[in-house]
């Protein structure tokens, strides 16, 4: 009898195929509060980047804004891109970072277009040390107990210079 109940278990999960469809809306981390202020006090500041970008400044690199695209996981899966482009009028273009590891469909290289509305973090560095990354603070925030100071020392106190 267990034989067959696992026989049956399985032939179910091999009928449902190998094609995954991908879960609406964002993943689940992006549903507490602390992460929604953070993509709120990130689009507040979202000048603070553009301007840092723009700037010239020898002090600041890796610039990387966070994006709200689809990806074959969520509907709304948030992907940091790099190599950040102006495209035309409200179009900006971006690229997947080459230590993208999240098995979303997205590779490395791929190039991902948005609205400035799909932005929901932005970061660089400063002297070494990052500025922006609200929502990976919040995240750092959300797990007080986790031994994590060495990461804590890769930014800045404060988001904003």
């Amino acid at each position: 009898m267990k034989a067959q109940a696992l026989f049956a278990a399985l032939a179910l999960i091999a009928a449902c195929g190998g094609e995954r469809v991908a879960e609406d809306g964002p993943p689940p981390l992006y549903k507490y509060n602390a992460m929604k202020e953070a993509v709120t006090d990130a689009r507040d500041t979202l000048p603070v980047f553009w301007e840092a970008l723009e700037s010239g400044n020898a002090a600041y690199s890796d610039f990387a804004l966070n994006v709200a695209t689809k990806s074959d996981r969520y509907t709304e899966e948030h992907v940091w891109l790099v190599d950040i482009r102006h495209v035309d009028g409200e179009h900006f273009a971006g690229a997947v970072p080459k230590d993208h590891e999240i098995r979303d469909g997205l590779a490395p290289g791929d190039r991902i277009a948005f609205l400035p509305e799909q932005i929901s973090d932005w970061r660089f560095r400063e002297d070494g040390k990052f500025r922006g990354a609200y929502t990976t603070r919040a995240m750092m925030n959300l797990a007080p107990d986790a031994k994590i100071d060495n990461i804590r020392a890769m930014f800045h106190d404060s988001p904003v210079p």
